[in-house]
């Protein structure tokens, strides 16, 4: 690991988040979205062409160009911090913090409901009137600048916080890297597209990039997303429509199957042709065994709360399948946590022998200590902190999981640690303020609606194996990522949020805050319980995906993988499932009838479609910034 990559790789971090908190705020167009950040993946691309023009001057240009361990280096610092400026963190801190005061109104949530109990040290200001909240919703006055002095209580208190956090997943991810890259040999298909495209840099182009299948596919998601962005600026040339949905209208039971999204990515259609066949196969089958589900229970008279049934399988299926993992993973964590406190010595030609066990063990557990202890300074009961940050990690472990064997380019859990707890208990159960901070707490990574860091943090662990680094200075170098990019967060999203104001942000920054204050409301007066229809559906899931995890180690024949169930629910999959069987239909015609041979031989197809996307969206992104038109894809 070279110096020189270090800071190009947090140079580009600091520009990444910036134009990202632009984007985000002002038109709700993210180039960090997803597990394969488009803005990151058109920066490696803009690197390896740097690298080819200066292989045309010739040899007094050899020492600038970067090698193909110092570009992804650079990409892995993009990777793990590519979505703090979108859906994980900057659009939900900042002006939630801001919403919870602004809104603390007798209308909508009278102050005595939450607001009086919140410790003032949290928040920018303590009544709607306070200059820092109304500001920021109607405008700054003549010669005002932003408000800095009333947010550096709430930010160096919250700081260290998200520090923690973060740090908690770099760690907690690190522990188990060995046992899913080289005992599981997890297949980790988004990684195979920066560590394909960099392969044979700095000397020559990878042979990826000299393929003439790869730029025709690219060259086509170019084409295809360059006549809809054309029509967004000329309404009069022919759209292409992606995302349609049917428009059955079935009636009775039916009626489960009206409305089916049957949208075209092309970049998971590229995605879905690389994973394993029964992976591919259960990611959209169970999408339509949850219709089926649902048929069924609307033929035997039940016609309401499918959504919290399902719900509720879900979070039985990530509690059975979380402990499956760690399950099969015993004597990993067994020698790992010997190795941190001294109690096992490893060999040294021992195949784990340069893992950091010490740091990433007695990491794990500092950070996880100091993030209940955070919680419980400022109010919340150590019960519930507890509670939530145990189940934070294992819910993160099941979406790294979904994303390094199944390639979501998008997802998260369908379930938010804090509701549930919600949901089960009631708010009136846990109090004002228990309620408050769960849900305060739940907007970095829990509340994540695309991403959740700890499945770009584990493929980050991947390529710094693809890199022969060693795994402790990849956590540090990526931890160094998160907080330049957290910090430069904190200035470039408050200039914004202030100098427009709340009401002239995109469509999701602007009713943010309120959305987040009514939910809360409800939240807090809630009187929750589990009933019956829950304890079934929490049953139903467990079980399922037991006897999903039982028939796959018994039998290699059996074609269902336990991940297409935890990963059936939610608006990722809805989108995407008609694209996954594209490209799981694409894959075993092509096994059927070539071979894996070809298979091999049509793979810069699917990378093509990959890079193509990413580099157009990247494109369209940036040009509406400068000249507005409406969003290509609404993510």
């Amino acid at each position: 690991m070279t110096a020189r990559a270090i800071i190009v790789g947090l140079v580009m971090v600091v520009l990444f988040t910036v134009v990202g908190c632009f984007g985000v705020f002002l038109r709700y167009e993210i180039i960090g979205t997803g597990y394969l950040p488009r803005g990151a993946v058109c920066i490696l691309l803009a690197l390896v062409g740097a690298n080819a023009a200066m292989r045309l001057v010739g040899r007094f240009t050899r020492r600038w160009r970067l090698n193909s361990r110092e570009l992804l280096l650079v990409f892995l610092m993009l990777l793990v911090v590519g979505a703090i400026a979108g859906q994980e963190f900057a659009q939900h801190v900042y002006l939630n913090l801001l919403g919870v005061v602004y809104y603390a109104t007798p209308d909508i949530a009278p102050p005595e409901l939450y607001l009086e109990d919140l410790n003032p040290m949290l928040v920018p200001g303590t009544s709607p009137q306070d200059a820092a909240v109304r500001w920021a919703y109607e405008g700054l006055p003549p010669g005002q600048g932003v408000p800095w002095r009333a947010w550096l209580t709430p930010l160096l208190v919250w700081t260290p916080f998200f520090f923690a956090i973060y740090w908690l997943v770099l760690c907690f991810m690190a522990t188990l890297a060995h046992r899913w890259e080289r005992e599981e040999r997890l297949l980790y298909p988004l990684v195979e597209v920066p560590v394909e495209t960099v392969t044979g840099e700095p000397s020559h182009a990878s042979q990826l990039v000299r393929s003439p299948m790869m730029w025709l596919a690219f060259t086509a998601a170019c084409i295809l997303y360059s006549i809809k962005g054309v029509h967004a600026y000329w309404p009069a040339i022919p759209d292409i429509n992606l995302q349609r949905s049917t428009q059955t209208t079935l009636g009775g039971p039916w009626s489960a199957f009206n409305s089916i999204p049957t949208h075209i990515y092309p970049e998971m259609i590229g995605v879905a042709y690389l994973l394993t066949s029964e992976v591919g196969f259960s990611l959209w089958f169970f999408y339509w065994f949850q219709r089926v589900q649902q048929f069924i229970r609307i033929a035997v008279g039940i016609d309401v709360g499918h959504y919290e049934f399902f719900e509720f399988q879900t979070i039985g299926g990530y509690a059975i399948l979380a402990g499956a993992m760690l399950w099969s993973a015993r004597d990993h964590l067994r020698k790992a946590v010997g190795v941190a406190l001294g109690f096992v010595r490893r060999r040294p030609d021992a195949p784990d022998a340069d893992e950091p066990y010490r740091l990433s063990v007695l990491g794990f557990l500092g950070a996880l200590i100091f993030v209940i202890w955070w919680c419980t300074y400022f109010g919340m009961s150590p019960t519930w902190a507890i509670v939530q940050y145990a189940a934070f990690p294992l819910v993160g472990m099941v979406v790294a999981r979904v994303v390094a064997e199944g390639g979501m380019f998008i997802y998260s859990s369908p379930f938010r640690i804090n509701e549930s707890i919600v949901d089960i208990v009631g708010g009136e159960r846990l109090g004002a303020q228990n309620t408050a901070l769960l849900t305060m707490t739940s907007w970095t990574q829990i509340r994540s609606t695309a991403t959740m860091n700890m499945a770009a943090v584990v493929q980050g662990l991947k390529i710094g194996s693809e890199m022969k680094a060693r795994r402790a200075q990849i956590i540090l170098v990526a931890m160094a990522a998160v907080v330049v990019a957290i910090l430069a967060s904190h200035i470039t999203s408050l200039y914004v949020i202030y100098n427009w104001s709340v009401p002239k942000l995109g469509w999701w920054p602007s009713g943010s805050g309120l959305n987040t204050t009514t939910r809360l409301a409800r939240f807090v007066e809630s009187p929750g319980g589990m009933s019956g229809s829950n304890w079934v559906g929490l049953a139903l899931g467990a079980a399922m995906t037991w006897g999903l995890v039982v028939m796959r180690r018994q039998f290699v024949w059996w074609p269902l993988h336990p991940l297409g169930y935890v990963t059936w629910l939610g608006w990722p999959i809805q989108r995407y499932w008609m694209s996954i069987f594209i490209g799981w239909l694409w894959k075993a015609t092509v096994v059927k009838f070539g071979g894996y041979r070809a298979f091999n031989r049509l793979r810069p197809i699917a990378f093509g479609l990959i890079l193509g996307v990413s580099v157009i969206l990247t494109f369209w992104i940036v040009l509406h910034y400068f000249y507005p038109a409406p969003s290509l894809v609404r993510e």
